[in-house]
């Protein structure tokens, strides 16, 4: 009895102790957590430890108000193989309206864009017809570029030059233009997804440190940035930073030309291999002359221009000639008179001219006749049927 009496005001405060406890839960919390839920299971709410990846476990379907008779053999429905897709049909053109986007440039021999231009100056023929034009717009807007830089493991000279060039770039970029960064040498790796920030741009080149592979596949890069763009509307463009010399692509050079027409992206290379060559004793060589013709034939089917610095000052200009260009560009839209879905090729042709017709012909402040020439693609791949 006397142990009893000893202890007891112990058992007291014990047990006064978990009353304490208990009631220093969230009454709503600890109701929920001790009801069953409807379907028999125990309800939880409130924080939860983590317990990694969140799987969502489809619901079970009610059964149909008609079941099959299970006395009747069950049908087992072969699984549906998927699509197969023909890689030439890849990059056709495919629109319910049937419009056609062409963005034309009119630049002097400077390079420098040709303004104040109107909707009724510019002739399109499709095929050699006569088409209306539609659309129409004009004026400086922001543009979405992508840049494409050769980084393998072949000369170190090229590694230095690209880089170089590349950050030149940056000093064209205006706060409202989108720019991606991507990179090749035996394939093309994102280093910067697009962004209007100047510096994720710079980031995505400063990753570019230690080259990889020693081949070059500027064909295949090409095909995996222009797959990438279709999708993006407005001013775009992309400026490859490259030697214009393939090594191991899985496309041959007449399957990306065809890529390239079918493509509504210009393209704007920028030669390094050009600086090297004019500095090499041998000069220019038969591998140097076949990279520039490809460049040149390269840009001139997607709509856009090719160029050859020799002299690393001549780098930021160039730029600015592509951004000048691509702000002032012409916007010309059309529905072709030939509807037919037929995927082939329709050749086009632009022309400037003046209220009669003819030849436009533009004079500068001095009364002297400003030779200009037209940038636009040369064609279009009609959708198939």
């Amino acid at each position: 009895m006397n142990k009893m009496k000893r202890y007891w005001p112990i058992a007291l405060m014990a047990g006064v102790v978990g009353v304490l406890v208990l009631a220093s839960f969230p009454p709503k919390w600890f109701a929920q957590s001790q009801e069953p839920s409807p379907t028999g299971q125990q309800q939880t709410s409130g924080p939860q430890p983590d317990v990694g990846e969140t799987v969502l476990v489809p619901k079970k379907t009610q059964p149909s108000p008609s079941q099959p008779n299970s006395s009747q053999p069950t049908t087992v429905q072969p699984e549906k193989k998927p699509e197969k897709i023909n890689p030439n049909d890849i990059y056709t053109l495919s629109t319910t309206t049937n419009l056609v986007n062409v963005d034309v440039m009119v630049v002097d021999s400077n390079g420098s864009p040709l303004q104040n231009l109107d909707k009724k100056n510019f002739q399109l023929t499709d095929d050699g017809v006569p088409q209306a034009i539609t659309n129409f717009g004009t004026g400086e807007a922001p543009m979405t570029i992508c840049m494409l830089v050769e980084f393998a493991n072949r000369f170190w000279p090229y590694l230095v030059l690209a880089l170089r060039y590349s950050y030149d770039f940056l000093n064209v970029i205006h706060p409202k233009d989108w720019v991606a960064v991507v990179s090749f040498d035996l394939k093309p790796e994102i280093l910067t997804d697009f962004t209007q920030d100047r510096m994720e741009v710079r980031a995505g080149l400063d990753q570019l440190r230690i080259p990889g592979f020693s081949e070059a596949c500027v064909y295949d890069a090409l095909a995996f940035v222009l797959d990438r763009m279709k999708e993006v509307h407005g001013r775009k463009a992309i400026v490859a930073v490259v030697t214009g010399v393939d090594t191991f692509s899985k496309l041959t050079y007449d399957q990306c030309l065809k890529i390239v027409k079918a493509s509504d992206t210009p393209i704007y290379p920028v030669s390094i291999l050009e600086f090297m060559s004019v500095r090499s004793p041998r000069g220019e060589n038969i591998t140097t002359l076949q990279a520039e013709n490809a460049l040149k034939t390269i840009a001139s089917y997607s709509g856009g221009q090719a160029y050859f610095p020799r002299f690393e000052q001549e780098v930021p200009s160039d730029y600015q000639q592509i951004a000048q260009q691509l702000r002032m560009q012409y916007s010309l839209g059309f529905v072709p008179t030939n509807a037919t879905r037929d995927g082939r090729f329709h050749k086009l042709k632009v022309a400037v001219v003046d209220d009669q017709g003819n030849p436009l012909e533009i004079f500068n402040e001095k009364g002297k006749k400003v030779k200009y020439h037209i940038v636009a693609r040369d064609g279009y791949y009609a959708p198939k049927s």
